[in-house]
């Protein structure tokens, strides 16, 4: 695989923090907490859980655009294996487009979160269920170039057998240039439908918070709560996500609507793998989100908290 040198990223990763964590600091607190600190949270929250655990995305995506009947190796031997081949930069490859897409995901899904819930009353489930799907719906729509760049460079791998892009700019141009502006969206109609993810999520996030309200100190209990709520969302709808990943890899592209790629990946999934093959890497997925989701909501309740001039409390 070409490994291509990206010197700045822990430069954009430090951008993100820094501007983030300055937005949010020069809010001034008015009641409701503004929607603007929950966008600014939910940045830093993005791109800290993104950098952190990439390897571990990196990895759930080979297990899941891997269409073989084989047995899958654990997620740490296959993290070595990559490394060994391909250097241990290859285990970060697409980390540009998956700090892009998950800092504008986050924070815009939080900002559109926050506006969508009912002021002045406390947030039932139904109204955490539709404020979230139709966040996530909009954070799909403009994010899922991103995604897919990120997917593509990812599966970047000697054994994968794709061409080499050169970073994150030439993966895009070259995307446009040979299959098209539309192809930028391929992947759509499952990354439409894992807006559920995010509705599964926010449902138990605040059934959880009403089972047992978090304390003046939920910087401990908005990681655990976040993480188990990430987890029922993952597994009720990771079949999305491997058919997603399936329909963005170069490999297996082909001609027709969006729709009728989409039908013809479960289809063949069905074929070939049955209910198994839904679920590839489920568990390595599973590995990394409950970190990832701890990471994020922790890191987000502690921004808002200290913008918002409040106790921290949950989205």
């Amino acid at each position: 695989m070409r490994i291509v040198p990206q010197p700045t990223t822990a430069r954009r990763v430090f951008a993100f923090w820094w501007l983030a964590a300055g937005a949010a600091a020069r809010m001034a607190p008015s009641g409701r907490v503004d929607p603007a600190i929950h966008c600014c949270a939910g940045i830093l929250a993005g791109a800290t859980s993104t950098t952190l655990l990439f390897p571990l995305d990196l990895v759930k995506v080979l297990f899941q655009a891997d269409t073989s009947l084989a047995r899958l190796p654990g997620v740490a031997a296959m993290s070595v294996r990559v490394a060994r081949a391909e250097g241990f930069r290859a285990l970060f490859q697409g980390l540009t487009p998956a700090l892009v897409g998950s800092t504008v995901s986050w924070g815009g899904f939080f900002y559109v979160y926050e506006r969508l819930k009912p002021p002045g009353r406390a947030t039932s489930t139904a109204d955490a269920l539709v404020a979230s799907v139709q966040a996530g719906a909009a954070m799909v729509l403009l994010t899922n170039p991103f995604w897919l760049v990120k997917t593509r460079l990812q599966l970047q791998t000697k054994s994968h057998g794709t061409a080499a892009y050169d970073g994150f700019a030439d993966c895009l141009r070259r995307v446009v240039r040979d299959e098209g502006w539309a192809a930028l969206y391929r992947g759509l109609v499952p990354a439409l439908l894992l807006t559920s993810h995010g509705g599964v999520q926010f449902a138990c996030y605040e059934q959880l918070k009403r089972l047992r309200p978090p304390s003046g100190h939920s910087q401990y209990e908005a990681p655990v709560y976040g993480a188990l709520s990430k987890l029922a969302a993952s597994v009720a709808t990771y079949p999305y996500q491997v058919v997603k990943t399936r329909v963005q890899d170069r490999a297996a592209a082909a001609g027709g609507s969006e729709l009728a790629r989409t039908l013809a990946c479960v289809g063949d999934t069905w074929r070939r793998e049955r209910v198994r093959g839904f679920f590839r890497g489920c568990w390595a997925n599973s590995v990394r989100v409950m970190p990832s989701a701890a990471i994020t909501f922790w890191i987000y309740e502690l921004v808002v908290a200290h913008a918002g001039g409040r106790a921290p409390a949950g989205p």
